[in-house]
């Protein structure tokens, strides 16, 4: 099945407003990310990935980046970044 790009980009939206507790993250990490203010997906989608390493360091962003992967999504600009 496939759906058109205005559908697709409809459903990344909406998504995208959906709390970070839908993602499959651990306690620590989720804390300490609603301390820091990131409450929705895509606060943390739209974040570079300089600033969540910054803000959350690479074992947490990494940790993200895993769990945005599970949801069936990723973080805007990720494939021009290397691992």
């Amino acid at each position: 099945m496939s759906i058109s790009a205005e559908t697709y980009s409809r459903l990344l939206s909406l998504a995208d407003q959906a709390p970070i507790d839908c993602l499959p993250l651990t306690s620590r990490t989720l804390a300490q990310a609603k301390t820091l203010g990131y409450n929705q997906i895509g606060q943390i989608r739209s974040a570079p990935a300089g600033r969540l390493l910054a803000d959350l360091g690479a074992d947490r962003t990494e940790e993200f980046k895993r769990a945005l992967y599970d949801f069936g999504m990723r973080q805007p600009g990720a494939a021009e970044v290397n691992d």
